[in-house]
């Protein structure tokens, strides 16, 4: 009788145990960027049994086509202007996460959770304003910047502007030590110790965000690689507007071994689940800040997004549209999902798959994908409308600009023309064909959309 009734006892305990959750952010990793993406250059095996195990979504965004603004609206589940970022954060800069904003890591917190992070922030850069600051209890190798002075030990440069690009908390390195590996050991560190209760770990990973560097025995192999798919044709520059260029094609070989260290970091990771019995009591959320790094002024980036157009600091969809996977191994059943989904959407899906209490009045702009992720038909979320706002010159050569989705309809907004440009995502995904035209009046009516959206998210200045 004892036997069973402690039996029983664990099975109830098992039965109501709050799940671990480890979200993955990666940086300026585009939507064609994993091989189950479609990527033929690119080998990323572990990300792909990832998407495997769990649902891939085809229609994720990230909230901005620049990091800051995206990594502030996963966070508070609010869109970017609402918490007074809408640019990459400079450094040094007074600019940062309001401290009133309640976090995914203060609700997860509140619920319980042991919280952690790890890499790159970008929110913030005085200890006042860190991840330790918005609700993570335990934090590792945040630098003050928004890139890391060098991915190979000592992590560090010298620079009159100071040693915000330094990366801290890896001083027991040793030379040739690659930082994406030795970022990795503090999270394996971090589940170990936590494992015996429920725990967060947010792993901001700074790859594959310049400067481009990576191991050179995996270099080579990409270059290789290239010779096998390419031999020694070269491939023309896609043109753009405002006279910028993007890579044709995915030939970069230091890019690639970059991806593929990452890939086999994020392997790492998932064989600790395993080796610790965690994996089923584990929710996985693998994303990225913005679309691929492939379009600059005068020459192109070090990926391509094709068959999405542009990337990287433009309303295109090459530069808001990301790969995202959700996998919780035995809860989830595994497939893909076309429901349309946005980085603000991250902080109520999470909450709600975890069986916590919804935080509506916070996560304003977001909307909890559960029962999308339960196989249930939302008509609802497919027809949502997702919109945009980048008033800001890009380094990639984009001039302010402002885009909307309602259904398979998108339009664009250039501020600098003043033109509008409506595209049928449904037909079109690489937004070839400008359908402004011909439907004037779905043009007239999305554009006060976006209009009335930016005015209502905009906190009005005194």
């Amino acid at each position: 009788m004892k036997t069973l009734l402690f039996l029983l006892f664990l099975f109830s305990a098992n039965a109501f145990a709050k799940p671990n959750v480890i979200v993955f952010l990666i940086d300026d990793l585009g939507w064609a960027d994993l091989s189950c993406q479609g990527s033929r250059y690119y080998e990323t095996p572990n990300l792909d049994k990832l998407a495997a195990s769990g649902i891939r979504f085809t229609n994720s965004y990230s909230a901005n086509p620049v990091c800051s603004p995206t990594r502030a609206a996963l966070l508070t589940g609010k869109a970017p202007q609402r918490v007074g970022i809408t640019q990459w954060i400079p450094q040094p800069s007074t600019l940062h996460l309001p401290a009133e904003e309640t976090t995914i890591a203060e609700a997860f917190q509140s619920a319980g959770y042991q919280t952690g992070y790890i890499g790159k922030w970008h929110l913030g850069e005085k200890d006042n304003q860190l991840p330790t600051a918005n609700g993570f209890s335990w934090m590792k190798s945040v630098n003050r910047a928004g890139q890391p002075a060098s991915y190979f030990f000592p992590y560090t440069r010298k620079s009159k502007r100071g040693n915000y690009w330094d990366v801290p908390d890896l001083k027991d390195g040793k030379e040739g030590d690659y930082l994406t590996d030795a970022l990795t050991d503090h999270a394996l560190d971090f589940i170990k110790e936590k494992k015996a209760k429920p725990f967060f770990l947010y792993f901001g990973h700074y790859a594959v965000h310049t400067p481009i560097q990576a191991p050179k025995e995996l270099v080579k192999k990409y270059e290789e690689k290239k010779k096998k798919l390419y031999g020694n044709s070269g491939a023309e520059k896609i043109f753009h507007r405002y006279q910028t260029t993007s890579r044709p094609r995915q030939d970069h070989a230091t890019y690639a071994a970059m991806m593929e260290n990452l890939d086999t970091n994020i392997g790492r990771v998932m064989s600790k689940l395993d080796e610790l019995r965690l994996t089923e009591n584990t929710v996985i959320l693998f994303t990225s800040d913005n679309g691929g790094h492939c379009h600059l002024k005068k020459s192109p980036g070090v990926t391509c997004n094709l068959p999405l157009k542009s990337g990287k600091g433009w309303t295109f969809e090459g530069g808001i549209r990301i790969p995202t996977i959700i996998s919780w191994k035995g809860k989830l059943k595994p497939g893909i999902c076309d429901t349309p989904m946005i980085s603000m959407d991250v902080m109520p899906t999470l909450l709600d798959l975890t069986d916590q209490k919804l935080l509506p009045k916070q996560h304003l702009d977001g909307t909890s994908l559960k029962p999308a992720l339960l196989g249930n038909a939302t008509p609802a979320l497919n027809e949502r409308t997702l919109a945009w706002t980048y008033p800001h010159n890009h380094g990639s050569g984009h001039r302010p600009s402002h885009a909307i989705r309602k259904g398979n309809w998108k339009l664009i907004h250039f501020d600098t023309t003043d033109t509008n440009e409506l595209y049928d995502l449904s037909t079109d995904l690489g937004e070839k064909t400008d359908l402004a035209k011909k439907h004037p009046n779905k043009v007239k009516a999305l554009q006060a959309e976006l209009a009335a959206w930016i005015k209502e998210t905009t906190p009005q200045t005194p």
